[in-house]
C-alpha cells in the first residue's frame, strides 16, 4: 500500500486548492451567466455595496416570465398570509400577496430573507441581515423570444470582521453554488413542466 509522505500530502492539498481557486471557483461564481450578466448592475446591489462574495448565475427557461415567477416564489418558501402550513402553490399566480417586508424561508424566530424590492414578474430582491453577515439575493427574469425567460440570480455577501463572520463567508463560498444551482434548476424544471 502506497502511503503519502507529509510533503506529498502538502503538494496534493496545494494542488487541489489551486485547482479550486483558479478553475472551479470562477466557473461556479458565474455558472450559466455571460460577461454582460456578470458585470451588469442588478437591483439590490446597493444593499451590499462592497461584497466579499458575489456570484451571478443564469439559466434560460422555456416558459414565459409569469410562469417562472410563480415557481420562484413557490420554491422560495413564501407562505401566503403568513400561514406557516400553506405553501405558495395555494396562490397560482405566485405574486398576489407577496410584498415588500414579507419574509421567505422564515426560521423558528421569524427571521429570514425579507423582500426588499418586488416587481412581478421580473424582479425580486431579498435581504438577510444577521449578526454575522448581510446577504442580498436578486432574481431578474427577462423576456426572450418565443415565450422563453432568462433567469439571472445574484448573491452578494458582506461578513462581519469576526471569526463567526469569516466562518459564515467560507461556508457561503463552498455551499452557495450547490444550493443555488439546485434551486435554479428546480425552478426551470417546474416552470417548463407547467407550460
Amino acid at each position: 500500500m502506497f502511503m503519502l509522505m507529509p510533503r506529498s500530502l502538502f503538494r496534493l492539498a496545494a494542488g487541489a486548492a489551486a485547482g479550486y481557486l483558479f478553475a472551479v471557483r470562477p466557473w461556479h461564481l458565474r455558472w450559466g451567466a455571460d460577461d454582460r450578466e456578470v458585470h451588469a448592475e442588478m437591483p439590490g446591489d446597493d444593499l451590499v455595496p462592497r461584497p466579499q462574495y458575489q456570484a451571478t448565475r443564469a439559466v434560460t427557461v422555456e416558459a414565459p416570465p409569469a410562469v417562472v415567477w410563480a415557481w420562484v416564489v413557490r420554491l422560495g418558501g413564501y407562505r401566503p398570509g403568513g400561514a406557516s402550513g400553506q405553501a405558495a402553490q395555494d396562490d397560482p399566480a405566485g405574486h398576489r400577496e407577496l410584498k415588500v417586508g414579507d419574509v421567505l424561508h422564515p426560521g423558528p424566530d421569524g427571521s429570514g430573507y425579507a423582500v426588499e424590492v418586488i416587481d412581478p414578474p421580473h424582479t425580486l430582491v431579498l435581504a438577510l441581515r444577521g449578526p454575522d453577515a448581510t446577504t442580498a439575493c436578486s432574481i431578474s427574469l427577462r423576456d426572450l423570444a418565443d415565450g422563453r425567460t432568462r433567469m439571472v440570480f445574484r448573491v452578494r455577501v458582506r461578513a462581519a470582521p469576526t471569526v463567526r463572520g469569516t466562518a459564515h463567508l467560507a461556508t457561503t463560498d463552498v455551499g452557495d453554488f450547490v444550493g443555488m444551482r439546485r434551486q435554479m434548476l428546480a425552478v426551470k424544471q417546474g416552470a417548463e413542466s407547467a407550460r
